[in-house]
């Protein structure tokens, strides 16, 4: 069945309309509910547009649907959204698109649906993360091309009197997969070099946040005896680390949260001695030891937790725009749980180091609370620790755990009245939660101070070279005070039950290779910003030195600039670029601003003419033509001018006699060769005018 061009625009605009808002009920900004709605709403109105030519909403019916929907929205706004703004207005938007196009009725109101749809593929970019929206983009700009121009094509057809799309196909496809490849090459160098902004420009209660997040990436503001064993087969994607100028060690640990106090069943922070650092991008020595060895970018995702996992070698950390918190356990925290991801450095040196201060000699420390010591426990503690130190006592108990105990999942969700006296004495295996806190216990029956750490251990190392940490790397293991040496790391989890690094990992190949794409999308796109803008801008910079360096060297030798050129790039000398670029480009600049100068005035002459130049009545019979045909007058290139005035006056009596006016001048100037006089002129603009006035109050 043909179409007309009326129809084919309005089904057209229908299949934009239905993918523009698709990725909003992904992002969790949208209920499928109410895109269903919507797309139910959709295709009534497609059914509709081909059964053929049928009356549509007039202007009255959908102001009365606008205001109707007013009391709607304040109830969506405060009961719907709890106050947020995002939900309510997109649903706004789909309401306002679904009435435009019900009430089609001009050639122009078909640019106000574009201008809604238009809105509803800005919300589904501006909340979109994954790496997937880029397929959406690019569909998008290839859709949105087509669309522009088959208007553009059935508009050209109907000047020549066409109105059925029957057998007429538009050559465009070469045209359309030009502009769309050029549109994506010209988005790169934009996107690299236009201004970026700190937050994204809507929040959402998907992955830009504001909804409820769940902490499952191996440590939490609370860690219970199941919170690790839950996530130890896991492959989400908790951290990825990236190091500079140094090598991993091999033994990748990270600490996430220390814990002091326990219930029996919960570990939670000690909140005394904590030290806030503001907000700001200073680089915050956290350790008196010198300066690092080298650093880690990290790259955490949101996972429901304030704490900031770091190598527990950090001595210097680098988070930006973000107050941080370093508690009494030496583990760091932001102010506030981050909802999307976050980066942040790491200085590191060669030994572990704890950020923990030492503990206090008062026995009611957090670190000495035996409370939840049992007399089995105690007992146990005594007989395996012995006589000596604290450091062979303690060695002593670590040996113990991870010789005469077995690692096992098993015992995730057991609970009971005595987990720990269940796990020494009944199971005698458990997973890394039971072995830390046990040990943690026998240690303050023994009075030595500890606490339970949680963070990850262990990496994949992915084919670009950055280290992966799953959530199934979450690891739970002690810190104890030795006097003499301070805190000390023990692990008495069996080393079968501890995550292990894997530099190469065949089975995981294909996750890895797909972790890769989705880290630099994270990395070259969601974070990208105005560090990375200034180094891509200094790296411009060098190599233009470099080239002008090269071009002034005028036969010296060439080794000795490459050796000045290495030097700059080891940062063994300054970089005079700019001083020396403005002192040898002095005359090119004001040659360019000349220039530029110029090309303003030329511009703004030309305006001025445009503009200035008297008014004659082939220019007023065409803008005629043009505000008639925004009108919803159809006007065919063929069509004359007294045909023209019939179908005016026809469609729009009030506009008849102004328009019949400048068809008169028309005639005259055009047929007849008399000029017009600036009284005419004055008259035929005063027709003009009036004639776009009436246009006005008919539309």
């Amino acid at each position: 069945m043909s179409l007309s061009f009326g129809r084919e625009k309005r089904q057209t605009l229908a299949v934009f309309a239905l993918l523009a808002p698709l990725p909003l009920p992904f992002n969790a900004v949208l209920g499928w509910g109410w895109y269903l709605l919507y797309a139910a709403g959709l295709a009534v109105y497609v059914g509709r547009v081909r059964r053929g030519p049928v009356g549509w909403l007039p202007n009255w019916a959908s102001n009365t649907l606008a205001l109707a929907y007013l009391p709607f929205l304040a109830f969506d706004l405060v009961a719907l959204s709890g106050g947020r703004a995002v939900g309510p207005v997109i649903r706004l938007g789909l309401f306002a698109v679904t009435v435009k196009l019900w009430s089609l009725a001009r050639e122009r109101d078909k640019w106000q649906a574009v201008i809604g749809i238009f809105f509803l593929f800005l919300a589904s970019a501006a909340t979109s993360v994954h790496l997937t929206v880029v397929l959406y983009l690019l569909a998008s700009v290839a859709l949105g091309l087509a669309l522009l121009a088959r208007f553009a094509f059935l508009h050209l057809l109907a000047g020549f009197g066409y109105r059925d799309s029957a057998a007429v196909r538009a050559p465009l496809a070469g045209f359309l997969s030009f502009s769309a490849l050029a549109v994506v090459v010209l988005a790169v160098p934009l996107f690299a070099v236009l201004p970026r902004v700190n937050t994204p420009y809507i929040r959402s209660t998907g992955f830009a946040g504001g909804g409820p997040q769940v902490g499952v990436a191996g440590f939490s503001d609370e860690v219970t005896l199941d919170s690790i064993g839950r996530v130890r087969t896991s492959r989400e994607v908790a951290l990825r680390l990236s190091y500079e100028d140094v090598e991993a060690p091999g033994e990748l640990r990270l600490k996430g949260a220390a814990f002091d106090r326990f219930d029996g069943d919960r570990w939670r922070p000690a909140e005394e001695g904590l030290t806030h650092y503001g907000r700001g991008d200073a680089t915050l020595d956290l350790a008196a030891a010198g300066p690092p060895r080298g650093w880690v970018e990290i790259w955490r995702q949101p996972i429901g937790a304030r704490g900031l996992p770091v190598p527990v070698e950090t001595m210097q950390v680098q988070v930006p725009r973000r107050g941080l918190h370093l508690d009494a356990g030496g583990a760091l925290r932001s102010r506030v749980v981050p909802r999307s991801a976050l980066r942040y450095r790491a200085g590191v040196g060669s030994e572990p180091l704890s950020l923990a201060p030492p503990p206090a000699d008062d026995p009611g420390a957090p670190t000495l609370d035996a409370s939840a010591v049992t007399p089995r426990m105690a007992e146990l503690a005594a007989r395996v620790a012995g006589s000596g130190d604290a450091a062979t006592r303690a060695q002593r108990i670590e040996d113990h755990l991870t010789t005469q105990y077995a690692y096992t999942l098993d015992l995730v969700g057991s609970g009971g009245d005595e987990p720990l006296d269940a796990f020494l004495f009944v199971h005698r295996r458990g997973h890394c939660e039971y072995f830390a806190s046990a040990m943690v216990m026998l240690l303050r029956s023994q009075g030595i101070h500890a606490r339970l750490v949680a963070g990850f251990l262990g990496s994949e190392v992915t084919p670009l070279g950055y280290h992966l940490v799953r959530q199934g790397n979450a690891h739970a293991w002690v810190e104890a005070y030795v006097p003499g040496e301070g805190w000390r790391i023990y692990d008495p989890t069996p080393p079968a039950g501890r995550p292990a690094m894997s530099e190469e990992s065949f089975y995981d190949l294909a996750t890895q290779l797909y972790d890769t794409l989705v880290f630099q999308w994270d990395r070259y796109v969601l974070t990208y910003g105005v560090e990375d803008q200034a180094g891509f801008m200094a790296g411009g910079l060098r190599k233009l030195y470099e080239l002008w360096r090269r071009w002034r060297s005028d036969g010296d030798d060439p080794a000795a600039v490459g050796d000045e050129m290495a030097a700059l790039d080891d940062g063994e000398a300054s970089l005079p670029s700019v001083a020396a670029l403005e002192e040898a480009a002095g005359t090119e600049r004001w040659v360019v601003t000349v220039l530029l100068v110029l090309l303003a005035v030329v511009v703004a002459v030309l305006l001025w003419r445009r503009y200035r130049r008297p008014l004659t009545a082939l220019r007023a019979y065409a803008e005629l033509r043009g505000q008639l045909e925004r009108s919803g007058l159809p006007v065919a290139d063929s069509l004359g001018p007294l045909a023209l005035e019939r179908r005016a006056a026809g469609r729009f009596p009030t506009a008849a006699a102004p328009a019949g006016r400048v068809i008169a001048f028309y005639l005259r100037e055009s047929f007849a060769g008399e000029e017009l006089d600036d009284t005419e002129r004055e008259g035929l603009a005063d027709a003009l005018a009036e004639t776009r006035r009436e246009l006005r109050r008919a539309g």
